[in-house]
């Protein structure tokens, strides 16, 4: 014979739609962490969206959620890129070597610092508003690195012609700015999501609003 309690649990369970008896779907916020703002959405159709701010870097990801048991399964839908690429070489002028760096619009950007190669020396300047870096007219000049320091990245070198003074290179900014997640597992701990993704101290505690 049913107690009077299991019938109104059993009636309490008719009552509520079957999604939403354990459902983590919802808007997370990260709690405890100086310095960071970081959000998490898990939308009630099984995709995500994340954003990560640390000082003047930006991060994000997009893609699929699951539940699994005690914890929340994140996989991002994006791909792995290059930061950078060569566009074009073009002859320039005489007297100078240019690095230019373009955003995916064209548009140059500014602040990128470049590194040029030439035999034993190794040279450095900056992007200016245009985009440019530039620098003496070396004949052994042979490759270029870049550096984003907001984003701690360093890539290259890349070969560079030295027949040739201006470079164009096409900076990818989803491949430095997105975070790929891949199968990975924030564990549930009653209102919260426990992330381990970085591995530096203790697990970052996104909380439900």
């Amino acid at each position: 014979m049913r107690t009077l309690t299991s019938v109104l649990a059993w009636l309490l369970f008719l009552t509520v739609p079957a999604g939403c008896v354990d459902d983590v779907a919802g808007h997370y916020v990260l709690r405890g962490v100086r310095e960071v703002g970081s959000e998490l959405l898990l939308k009630p159709d099984g995709t995500f969206e994340f954003m990560l701010a640390y000082g003047a870097a930006d991060y994000w990801a997009k893609g699929a959620w699951r539940r699994e048991g005690s914890a929340v399964i994140l996989q991002s839908s994006g791909k792995p890129g290059e930061p950078f690429r060569l566009l074009r070489s073009e002859p320039g002028k005489a007297g100078r070597i240019r690095i230019w760096v373009l955003g995916l619009n064209e548009r140059g950007v500014p602040n990128i610092k470049v590194r040029l190669k030439a035999g034993d020396q190794q040279l450095d300047a900056t992007t200016d508003s245009d985009g440019a870096a530039v620098f003496p007219d070396l004949p052994d000049a042979r490759a270029v690195a870049f550096e984003v320091r907001v984003y701690q990245i360093e890539t290259g070198p890349f070969a560079i012609d030295p027949k040739l003074k201006d470079f164009y290179f096409e900076i990818n900014g989803d491949a430095i700015q997105q975070v790929l997640f891949d199968n990975e597992r924030l564990t549930i701990d009653g209102n919260s999501l426990l992330m381990t993704h970085w591995k530096e101290g203790p697990p970052m505690r996104y909380q439900r609003e």
